[in-house]
């Protein structure tokens, strides 16, 4: 089982867009030591791609994850916001940007709160394969019309990128595929998902996972 979580379903579904005001959510991605981010930045990757595939109105893009990367521990929500606008040029006024938190579900929980803001119809949550599962439980609590949108290149497949952006493509789809995690990744990442699931049936409130939260990390949760 641990081998296929890098790869997407054969029966993947081609993607389609409501006509009514969505947004995709970039879920955020503590990855402790390293500093490279990859699989934040493959996040942001996909959901450029999405943007630009969407037809009107545009889906707004959400980010409200706060942790910190690199030597200059930078918050996440300057790299999404800077990632968007610079390289994937992203109109600002289509990034709702905030700095909650990086645990889970308080993440959904705060995109229930934008939904209701800004009356939005359909939510899509962009998170790796092995964290989709759990994402897509809490979204189910809290969120009527929510799906989660696995990060992976096959999904670029399943889109209409327009003609004229076209040149974006190689370097999203590179920037996706080198946020795959490794396959020790995906083990390590898979035991603590199965933890935190566990946590959550027994405490459908979250208190446990938000006090995991601020202990594994203080000054970057919430």
């Amino acid at each position: 089982m641990m081998e296929t979580q890098n790869h997407l379903p054969e029966e993947t579904n081609e993607l389609t867009w409501p006509t009514t005001p969505s947004a995709i959510m970039i879920m955020g991605k503590r990855q402790g030591t390293k500093k490279e981010n990859k699989q934040l930045l493959g996040r942001i990757a996909l959901a450029a791609a999405l943007w630009y595939s969407a037809p009107e109105p545009k889906p707004y893009l959400v980010f409200v994850a706060s942790d910190v990367h690199g030597p200059a521990r930078t918050p996440d929500h300057t790299v999404v916001k800077a990632e968007l606008m610079q390289r994937y040029g992203i109109p600002s006024d289509y990034l709702i940007i905030r700095e909650h938190s990086n645990c889970t579900l308080v993440e959904v929980r705060a995109m229930r709160t934008i939904a209701r803001r800004y009356q939005l119809t359909h939510i899509f949550l962009l998170t790796h394969l092995y964290h989709a599962p759990r994402a897509q439980r809490y979204a189910d609590e809290v969120l009527p019309n929510a799906a989660v949108i696995p990060v992976h290149p096959a999904i670029l497949d399943e889109i209409t990128f327009p003609l004229a952006d076209e040149d974006l493509l190689p370097e999203i789809e590179a920037m996706i595929k080198t946020s795959l995690p490794s396959r020790l990744d995906v083990i390590r990442e898979a035991g603590i998902e199965w933890l935190l699931n566990q946590a959550h049936t027994l405490d459908p409130r979250g208190r446990f996972e938000r006090r995991l939260a601020r202990l594994l990390r203080p000054s970057a949760y919430g």
